[in-house]
């Protein structure tokens, strides 16, 4: 401190009544406070403004104070930190220092005259003579400079948007003097005027469209954008000025920074002023007039001084920067990126540089051990260098997924879930193009098309992470910390893939909840998952972390799926890239022209296209009826439904299509007809299907639209004390026992 600090705070000590003293409602401790408003220098002294300053100080239940007061009553008062005062008419004394501890003091001396308190070893006599240090000088100033003394640059501090507003007013005492407020504090020039700076940004927030959301701990993170050079530069910042140049993506940054609404899948709006009488005639049941708000919030990206490191890193890059604002998700993004893939390859590179150039200084003392290292070494980089000729280059951060097997004969025979969710050895044998799968509510169904997903995923760590996101009906990308939770077992599956010798599909997921040595920031690791699958005698492997304030970190041995797949269900959140995937290829295998006209046939006779529109990224639907073409969603879940389903089968040619509960929002009416283009399609594409059914009415579709039954088999999928499993009926079998009994596969136990 200097000595013109320290001349600052002398004064004359004495005692004063407890009851003298008043709490000062401007205290720098609560500024931040929601319900904090400036009181009058008149207004100080009010019964009121008093006991409003005395809750703020106290907190609910003395929360705030509660280590003070077990302090006090065990040790007694302890005169080390001088209470400092100043003097006002009547007789009266405003703490300038020491206001927690004297706002205590008088709480304790509330419950001891109701006979509600136990003091311990504090002398009541206290009370009546509290030692105080007096200042004579009410300059605003000084006051200000006595505060910041202690809770600025001294060893109690006041949180860091509070020393903040302190330094900010103590300029403006200084006739905006900056230089003469940091010397009176004693704090360096760095941190005086970035803290000054960072306020600037957040009332630039507080003034835009989200600034009902700030929250005083949200400062640091202003603090830190501001202490990246990325990210100043970016926003086109002045330092003298105190302001952002790019208005655009200072909104950007305020943005990821905020909650904000999402327009769902769902919404429609086809309310139209000006239709006539004739046209409203005309519109369909269900889409007159309808307008469904079906927003969702999307909570902020960043959150953590991590996420602002992380954005930093990012600012350079355009495309990742694009796929932030596209998926609102800092993990996305960075997987995303080129540029920052290249600079981890670089840093590679120069790590295994520098290791070579010391190996080399020290050859002569590598024993065997040690060379017998180096040759495993270049073992592992031949190989990088092998796969990589094998493979042309990905356009992105990693290499593309691609099946073992670019033409696949037949798909899954059988399918062996040891350990998945709460399946344990469940068995399917005689698996044919078309599998149905019936069983009662929670028997296991919709876990069993999760398990032959994965497998057929391999070590693609998107797949596993895909599925809890898929199941929680998400649109964007998860928390990880939900994500954690909602993976807490280990998986083991397995199943015999296409029609060779050696046709054995393994995976084996493994979740390890200590860090490994080779995470080097272990505060804010959640879990690892290993993923170890075989297919063919072939073993691939990935490495997957998960952390609460930065993206996960994959590696892998081998990038090859068993085949192509998709699951789908009428209650989760499809993915747009997915089903903008299914279109091209729905496309180019002729598949959507035929899906299409299903729907004119069996639906709608009026529709004559269905076209998707990349900005928004939606499907669009040619009506006779309509001058302006209609979003898809206007037209009922049923359609949707069928649309989805039937380009999905492109998008998985040779692979398999998973479709969970098949009949939900389809008519009766339309199962036979539906249940056969099903077929035709799955023959067509090559395509193994997996569906889930409640409904009888479409088991008896799929055996009765006489189209080649024998591509069936049925599974009927019970519960019991042993866990679960499967009674296996094949498509001839079924029809025969339901020409006989009208039998139902849903009561198999």
């Amino acid at each position: 401190m200097s000595e013109e600090s320290v001349e600052q705070v002398r004064g004359r000590r004495q005692t004063v009544s407890l009851a003298r003293l008043y709490l000062d409602p401007n205290n720098f401790r609560f500024v931040d406070n929601p319900a904090y408003r400036p009181v009058a220098a008149e207004d100080v002294f009010s019964g009121d403004v008093q006991r409003l300053t005395s809750t703020f100080l106290l907190g609910k239940s003395q929360e705030h104070v509660q280590d003070l007061i077990a302090s006090i009553t065990e040790n007694g008062w302890l005169d080390i930190d001088a209470i400092l005062v100043e003097r006002h008419e009547g007789s009266r004394f405003l703490v300038v220092e020491g206001n927690r501890r004297v706002a205590t003091l008088k709480h304790l001396q509330r419950e001891y005259d109701g006979g509600a308190a136990h003091l311990g070893k504090l002398d009541v006599a206290l009370f009546s003579r509290v030692p105080v240090v007096l200042h004579d000088s009410a300059d605003e100033r000084q006051h200000m400079v006595m505060m910041g003394l202690h809770h600025i640059s001294g060893k109690r501090r006041w949180p860091a948007i509070n020393r903040a507003l302190a330094m900010q007013r103590l300029q403006e005492q200084c006739n905006g003097d900056a230089e003469a407020a940091r010397r009176a504090l004693g704090v360096s020039k760095q941190d005086f005027n970035r803290s000054v700076r960072t306020l600037a940004l957040v009332d630039a927030y507080k003034s835009s469209d989200y600034g009902d959301q700030f929250k005083s701990d949200q400062y640091t993170l202003f603090r830190e954008a501001l202490g990246r050079p990325a990210i100043r530069s970016w926003l086109g910042w002045s330092d003298s000025a105190s302001v952002a140049s790019d208005a655009g993506n200072l909104d950007r940054l305020f943005n990821w920074m905020s909650q904000i609404d999402d327009i769902g899948d769902g919404d429609v709006d086809t309310r139209q002023e000006s239709e006539d009488v004739a046209d409203e005639a005309r519109r369909p049941a269900g889409v007159d007039n309808v307008y469904v708000d079906t927003r969702q919030e999307s909570g902020p990206v960043i959150t953590t001084l991590g996420h602002v490191r992380e954005l930093a890193r990012l600012m350079e890059d355009p495309v990742a920067l694009k796929r932030l604002e596209e998926t609102r998700s800092l993990q996305e993004a960075t997987l995303s990126s080129d540029l920052l893939v290249k600079t981890e390859i670089e840093r590679a590179f120069a790590t295994c540089d520098d290791g070579i150039l010391k190996l080399n200084q020290r050859v002569g003392e590598l024993d065997s051990e040690d060379l017998d290292r180096v040759e495993h070494l270049i073992g592992k980089l031949q190989g990088i260098s092998y796969a990589r000729k094998r493979r042309p280059a990905a356009s992105g951060g990693r290499m593309p997924w691609q099946p073992f097997n670019d033409r696949t004969h037949s798909q899954f025979s059988t399918i062996q879930v040891d350990t998945y969710r709460g399946i344990s050895g469940l068995v399917l044998e005689g698996l044919q193009r078309v599998n149905l799968i019936a069983g009662i509510n929670n028997a296991g169904k919709t876990s069993l098309l999760e398990a032959i997903y994965l497998l057929a995923h391999q070590n693609d760590e998107t797949a596993l992470l895909h599925v809890p996101r898929w199941r929680g009906r998400m649109g964007s990308e998860p928390d990880p910390i939900w994500l954690a939770q909602q993976l807490q077992q280990d998986i083991r599956v397995n199943g015999h893939f296409d029609a060779f010798e050696e046709n054995m599909a393994s995976l084996d997921i493994q979740r390890i909840d200590e860090p490994d040595e080779d995470i080097k920031d272990q505060t804010s690791f959640l879990t690892k998952f290993r993923i170890k699958s075989c297919y063919g005698g072939r073993d691939q492997s990935a490495n997957v972390a998960l952390f609460s304030d930065r993206p996960r970190r994959a590696s892998f041995q081998g990038q090859q799926w068993l085949c192509r797949s998709a699951i789908t269900s009428p209650f989760c959140a499809n993915r747009s890239d997915m089903l903008i995937e299914a279109n091209e290829a729905a496309l180019e295998a002729g598949v959507k022209a035929k899906v299409i006209g299903f729907i004119v046939e069996h639906v709608d006779k009026a529709i004559t296209n269905i076209e998707l529109v990349k900005e928004p990224n939606r499907f669009l639907v040619s009506h006779e009826d309509f001058h302006q073409a209609p979003d898809l969603s206007s037209f009922g879940d049923g359609m949707r439904r069928i649309f989805e389903i039937g380009l999905l089968f492109a998008s998985v040619r040779g692979g398999v299509l998973l479709i969970d509960e098949f009949e939900n929002a389809i008519h009766a009416a339309l199962l036979g007809p539906f249940t056969r283009i099903v077929q035709e399609l799955a023959v067509e594409q090559n395509v193994q299907v997996f569906l889930t059914t409640h409904s009888k009415e479409t088991l008896d579709a799929f055996i009765k639209n006489s189209y080649r039954t024998d591509d069936i088999a049925a599974y009927g999928i019970g519960r019991g004390p042993d866990g679960v499993h499967a009674r296996r009926f094949d498509g001839d079998k079924l029809l025969r026992l339901n020409r006989a009994v009208d039998f139902d596969l849903r009561g198999i136990r």
